[in-house]
């Protein structure tokens, strides 16, 4: 009696236990993590709307998204926003670590967000639209940016006069002056602060990251990792062409160069500059091999350079190409340009070293009378020569020109 006792007593314990149990596996509330850092461009794109449907798959509470971007594309940002005004999961936003931005197109995704916090130092805004020159771009342009981010701002209740701003203005906040202006919900030193403050009381993070192949493809959608893979893969062909069978140089060359055209094929290209690039290079390797000497064509190659440089990204595609970089990469290739022709100059003017070429000027021995011809030694080396006036044998004789094979000399005085 006692057994059946305590069997009963230990069936009812398992039961109470797996009632408790239960309840505390369901309060378990998910929220899918993923890191945004870097240039906005297709590969983000993509990431971001393969949050969503995770958040989607595992039923998460919330998105929560870490964005540190300096902007990108304006496509890719557009894209992306839509993802976050349909995603039925709430999506929030957190400008995260310490230090970064959401500048540009970052300020975009943040107004879009259902919610968004920043961790301390870190900035939001500067989202006036300017050309690669860091030119004002056309009012047009302006005011539909401006329209966006302010009805943006209103959609998820915050101030639309100061995300106007943003764009018109190119105002840049803090984390504490977007607190103040009502930009953001809210300063959080970490994720878990922002969990917490969105009252997830027992949260399963699930943190999705890049894949391996999407790592390296946003890697190479790098506005200045693809022009300067452009200017030296086409060094590389052109080092290639003028050293046949170096093969290094048209190898690496040609990888570059293909590299670069699948990032352009993605960023919005201006014809234009990519034209200008390239006669800059043709008119550098004109003066290194057609007319050596001149250096006209070399300061020529290098202002179409420049100017190509600047203008290869289309002005209202959101993707900037720094000054500096532009002026480093010119003012690098002119330099090397100039050393190779320096080094071909110097070469024309050396005194020949080899050949028949190289006996003019030297001094020989008749072997016979040259009477006007016959043969000379110079240089250990037995030649026929023709001398201008009658040469005895063993009379010391200077070479003076050469016609075909034969030395022209005349008796050293």
């Amino acid at each position: 009696m006692k057994r059946e006792t305590k069997f009963s007593f230990l069936l009812l314990l398992l039961i109470i236990i797996s009632f408790l149990w239960v309840p505390l596996v369901q309060a378990q509330e998910k929220v899918i993590l993923g890191k945004v850092e870097g240039i906005i461009n297709p590969v983000i794109e993509q990431f971001v709307v393969r949050l969503i449907e995770e958040g989607k798959k595992e039923e998460a509470k919330v998105i929560l998204i870490l964005l540190d971007t300096p902007g990108g594309l304006e496509e890719s940002m557009r894209n992306m926003i839509k993802a976050i005004l349909q995603s039925p999961i709430p999506v929030t936003t957190y400008v995260y670590p310490p230090g970064s931005r959401a500048a540009s197109a970052g300020s975009f995704i943040v107004m879009a967000s259902h919610h968004a916090f920043m961790s301390p130092n870190t900035t939001i805004g500067a989202a006036h639209p300017v050309t690669v020159e860091g030119q004002e771009v056309s009012e047009k342009i302006v005011n539909d940016t401006a329209s966006f981010i302010r009805t943006l701002a209103e959609t998820r209740g915050r101030n639309p006069e100061i995300a106007e701003k943003m764009v018109r203005e190119s105002i840049s906040l803090t984390e504490k002056e977007a607190q103040e202006k009502g930009m953001i919900d809210g300063i959080a030193e970490s994720p878990e602060e922002i969990i917490e403050f969105l009252g997830i009381k027992n949260p399963q993070i699930i943190e999705v990251k890049m894949k391996e192949k999407e790592k390296f493809l946003h890697f190479l959608l790098n506005p200045t990792l693809a022009y300067l893979f452009l200017v030296i893969g086409a060094l590389g062909i052109i080092f290639e062409l003028s050293n046949p069978g170096a093969i290094i140089p048209g190898v690496f060359g040609t990888i570059l160069l293909l590299l670069a055209f699948y990032a352009f094929s993605i960023f919005p290209i201006n014809l234009a500059g990519i034209l200008f690039i390239f006669l800059g290079l043709l008119l550098f390797i004109l003066d290194l091999l057609v007319t050596p000497g001149i250096g006209v064509l070399t300061a020529g190659g290098a202002v179409a350079l420049f100017f190509g440089s600047l203008m290869l990204f289309d002005i209202q595609g959101g993707v900037t190409l720094p000054l500096n970089v532009i002026i480093t990469t010119v003012l690098c290739v002119a330099a090397f340009f100039v050393f190779a022709l320096g080094m071909a100059l110097r070469t024309m003017r050396k005194k020949v070293v080899t050949g028949i070429e190289s006996l003019i000027g030297e001094v020989g021995t008749a072997k016979e009378d040259l009477n006007p011809e016959g043969f000379i030694t110079v240089e250990g080396e037995l030649w026929w020569a023709r001398a201008e006036s009658p040469v005895k044998k063993g009379e010391k004789v200077i070479v003076s020109q050469k016609e075909g094979q034969t030395l022209i000399v005349k008796k050293e005085e």
